[in-house]
């Protein structure tokens, strides 16, 4: 029988499964064991899976921030090397004729020419080229940051302090929620949204959208707290002026 939140427990399994390669073996080992324990458990409710793919997330998002800056700035490139690298000449020839006009290999599969001009045959030795290619660049990935130990550890460092930053934002966002019990469901209905960010089978959190839900409800707030003028206050006021 399925959990009754199976699709949700399948994300967390999903998320777990593209955690970088760096990233500390003690966070991996939690999240697995949370993940087990959720799916034991028949009675374990969704906000439980939520909150448990928000707090994995938060806690392995510095690792992957980090990873990505260090080895993103070439992958394109690296990616299509590897790709290359793993086809038989007639089909790499047919790839090349394509990507050496500017077009990446990745986008190329993903057009109807990739169906049109190869046989299932071809297409299929392209596909796991890719699969064998992105294993290549992983291990190429923890072999740099191994290599740049200090360089890596720096990076986590920094994106550490920035997550701190974000959720002090969410969390300031997530007060507002009891100013008004008439807009509480609606706020903290944005904070959950924003905290899925952390999980990594969802959108970063960033600045800009988290500022803009604080801007938004600055000025809700501000527009409920505004005095309204009676109209006979207004008269007095501009027989004062006219006096």
């Amino acid at each position: 029988m399925l959990h009754p939140h199976n699709a949700m427990l399948q994300e967390f399994q999903i998320s777990i499964d593209k955690l970088v390669p760096l990233t500390p073996k003690d966070i991996v080992d939690e999240a697995k064991q949370l993940h087990d324990s959720l799916v034991a458990d028949e009675n374990s409710t969704e906000k439980q899976v939520h909150d448990a793919l928000v707090y994995v997330g938060r806690k392995e998002f510095p690792y992957r921030k980090a990873y990505e800056e260090l080895c993103v700035s070439d992958e394109e490139q690296r990616l299509q090397e590897a790709v290359f690298a793993h086809l038989e000449p007639a089909v790499r020839e047919k790839i090349h004729n394509v990507t050496h006009h500017g077009v990446h290999v990745l986008d190329y599969v993903n057009s109807r020419l990739f169906e049109e001009q190869l046989t299932a045959d071809e297409r299929y030795s392209v596909e796991q080229a890719i699969l064998l290619a992105h294993d290549v660049l992983n291990k190429q990935c923890s072999e740099r940051a191994v290599e740049r130990a200090k360089n890596y550890e720096d990076l986590v460092t920094r994106w550490k302090t920035e997550a701190d930053r974000l959720q002090v934002l969410i969390d300031t966002l997530r007060s507002f929620a009891d100013r008004d019990p008439k807009w509480q469901g609606e706020i903290l209905g944005r904070v959950a949204t924003l905290e899925e960010g952390w999980s990594v089978v969802e959108r970063d959190p960033t600045e800009e959208e988290i500022k803009k839900e604080l801007e938004y409800w600055t000025d809700i707030f501000a527009g409920e707290d505004e005095e309204p003028v009676s109209p006979s206050a207004e008269l007095a006021d501009d027989g004062m002026d006219a006096v």
